[in-house]
């Protein structure tokens, strides 16, 4: 606890004014002296007090040097002095034990910062609490909130302090505590994420030297198992944590150096590393290590049979818990929440008690505004009832134009019904003519087949006759091989069948898991052969590029094969228009990929023809839009398309050179 206290006074410190007195020099602490003994009475004395007592080693002088400077702030009405002195009088009150205190005097200074719209004072209040409440009674949600605040703001305003921890931004200190926070609720994913993300905003803004940020991610991957690269971190994280001279952040790295040899049951290092602990350990330490380091001590005597040493540091553990952790600092909390709740009522309870007044002085000049006109409301009477009945008839007009409108509406709906319909049928069209391919050659191997084993038959019936039963096995054989083969293409049709079958009717809108590879093979085929189907002389080189490691991914593939059929018709049609454009010399191509990125997969519709021109490439997803001559498209296709991979929550996009290339994207999440 002392530990992230003397963290958030530090980096306090270095956000305070630019002053003389926090000039970086090596005697800092006699400048400090110097400047209040010349007892100035002004803001350079409330500064210097401010940051002498959390510089100094002397915890009397602390306290002292923090009264002071809320004193002499008072006295010289400088409210951003005095948020300032709260603050180093929390950190008084948190070495006192008094944490329900020191939380009151973080609130306080919070609301004078809010009041001066000190956005760096209220990042930093914002870091105090929630230090203060995951270290001082564990209060892990309420510590995020102030951390997820303290973070917004300090990233919206460009919050900065010069600090041999962070570098010149707060921001990522936010960052690393909210994922010290996960870890400590366990919640290794967040953890992680925050961490990292931590370290990549160091990286990004060349302040990668800090070894805190390693240490924690050291410990998550502690804690998942992944013990050498859990090591590593911890070795960087002292080394960082060596060069910049921070003792207190080497010894919560030694305490987890200690839990990381105890998980590998190497009982001597872990030993080593728990009894540095406790030697190095001092005041400005956080307890959490200390109580970390002596768990581990009690687990390593019991691994080892040494049952009185276990025993004195499970009593040693239990007995700092309750010293830290006592129901008296709980409730001095609750007690500090409580009377933030009555203020809050009491705001609120004045904001209405105003708006009441203005309610009354309203409801006065409303009734003396009625007063006046009431003679010439009176007068009007009777134009009125003329108005009303022009808009009775207006209202029975408006009455008759919607149910026209909704009517019209209702046509209109049964119309995009019909042209959807529609344009799923033409697509039915086109799919048949490849479907017909397909499944002719099948028809043909079972044809032939049987012819041939009808003759077999007639051969085998002569060969009983004479009795030569040797031959009339090796027949029987070439029978049976035959009917496999009849069966084994007989399936291959009612696949294809089932195929066209599954293609027609109404989507079931259910997701099934699917071979998302071979539903794109699948489909090209029969695209391809639909449109050879239509124009005997047309060719195209296929290729296709599948990643095997996708596997099956949840989809309605009816859907899914739809979109597919609508991309992979319109690059044939694309090539084909091109090579009647120049028939020689151009060789048309379409090319299907697909990939595993992260967490989605893409499928990549590549064809050489003509591209999209710029101006058509923003209206292509739009419905009823087409650049085919008229009768030969609804302009629903693309549109379609784009619905149903948006609703799979993926996305459809489109990238072209016009006179190159059309490559179409579909993203689908795994």
């Amino acid at each position: 606890m002392q530990l992230s206290m003397k963290k958030i006074i530090l980096h306090l410190l270095m956000l305070l004014p630019a002053t003389g007195i926090l000039a970086q020099q090596q005697n800092m602490e006699d400048s400090l002296r110097e400047v209040i003994r010349q007892n100035r009475l002004d803001t350079s004395e409330v500064y210097a007090l401010v940051t002498l007592s959390m510089i100094t080693k002397n915890f009397d002088s602390t306290r002292i040097c923090a009264e002071k400077a809320t004193a002499l702030s008072k006295a010289l009405m400088y409210k951003r002095g005095e948020a300032h002195s709260l603050l180093a009088t929390a950190n008084v009150k948190f070495g006192e034990g008094n944490i329900g205190a020191a939380i009151h005097n973080e609130m306080e200074a919070l609301q004078i910062f809010e009041s001066l719209n000190d956005y760096s004072g209220i990042a930093t209040a914002n870091l105090s609490l929630q230090g203060a409440y995951w270290g001082g009674v564990k209060d892990y949600p309420k510590s995020l909130s102030y951390a997820y605040r303290g973070f917004e703001i300090a990233e919206r305003n460009n919050v900065k302090g010069v600090t041999i921890f962070y570098g010149q931004r707060l921001a990522p200190l936010f960052l690393a505590e909210i994922g010290q926070i996960y870890l400590l609720m366990d919640m290794l994913d967040s953890a992680l994420h925050y961490t990292q993300k931590c370290i990549r905003y160091n990286e990004q803004f060349n302040h990668a030297s800090w070894g805190f940020p390693f240490y924690i991610l050291a410990t998550i991957q502690r804690k998942q198992g992944d013990y050498n690269l859990a090591l590593e971190n911890y070795r960087l994280a002292k080394i960082l944590t060596v060069q910049n001279d921070i003792p207190r952040d080497t010894i919560q790295i030694n305490s987890g150096i200690s839990s990381l040899y105890t998980n590998l049951k190497l009982l001597d290092s872990a030993k080593y590393y728990a009894v540095n602990v406790l030697r190095s350990w001092n005041a400005e330490s956080e307890t959490k290590n200390l109580l970390e380091a002596i768990s581990n001590l009690g687990q390593i005597y019991k691994m080892k049979g040494e049952k009185d040493s276990a025993i004195k540091y499970i009593e040693f553990k239990h007995a700092l818990e309750d010293s830290i952790f006592s129901e008296d600092k709980r409730r001095a909390v609750q007690n500090i929440a409580f009377n933030e709740q009555v203020k809050q009522h009491e705001i609120e309870s004045a904001q209405a008690e105003y708006k009441s007044r203005l309610q009354i002085f309203a409801l006065g000049g409303g009734l003396l505004t009625l007063i006046l006109v009431s003679g010439i409301l009176w007068r009007n009477n009777r134009n009125k009832q003329k108005s009303y009945a022009i808009l009775e008839k207006q209202k029975q007009e408006t009455e008759l134009q919607k149910t026209k409108a909704e009517s019209a509406l209702e046509k209109l709906r049964s119309a995009q019904s019909q042209l959807i319909q529609s344009e799923k049928m033409a697509s039915l069209g086109e799919l048949t003519a490849g479907i017909a391919h397909e499944i002719q050659n099948p028809l043909n191997f079972v044809n032939n087949f049987s012819e041939v084993n009808t003759e077999l038959i007639s051969e085998i019936k002569k060969e009983i006759n004479a009795g030569n039963y040797p031959e009339v096995e090796h027949l029987a054989n070439d029978l049976e091989a035959n009917m496999e083969k009849i069966t084994q293409h007989g399936k291959r049709a009612d696949a294809i069948v089932k195929s066209m079958l599954q293609h027609s009717r109404p989507s079931s809108g259910q997701k099934e898991s699917t071979d998302i590879n071979a539903l794109a093979d699948e489909y090209l085929r029969l695209s391809y052969h639909g449109i050879r189907a239509r124009d005997k002389s047309f060719n195209a080189t296929l290729h296709t590029d599948f990643d095997e490691s996708i596997g099956n991914i949840n989809i309605i593939s009816q859907d899914i094969g739809r979109v597919l059929l609508n991309i992979y018709n319109n690059a044939f049609q694309a090539v084909a228009e091109r090579k009647r454009e120049q028939p020689v010399g151009f060789d048309p191509k379409v090319t299907v990929s697909t990939q595993k990125i992260s967490d989605r997969v893409e499928i990549r519709i590549t064809d050489n023809g003509n591209g999209i021109t710029e101006k058509v490439v923003t209206k292509i997803f739009q419905p009823f839009f087409t650049t085919k001559p008229t009768g030969e498209g609804t302009g629903l296709g693309l549109s379609l398309s784009y619905d149903i991979i948006k609703a799979h929550g993926g996305e459809l996009e489109v990238n072209t050179s016009e006179g190159e290339f059309a490559e179409f994207i579909v993203k689908l999440p795994l």
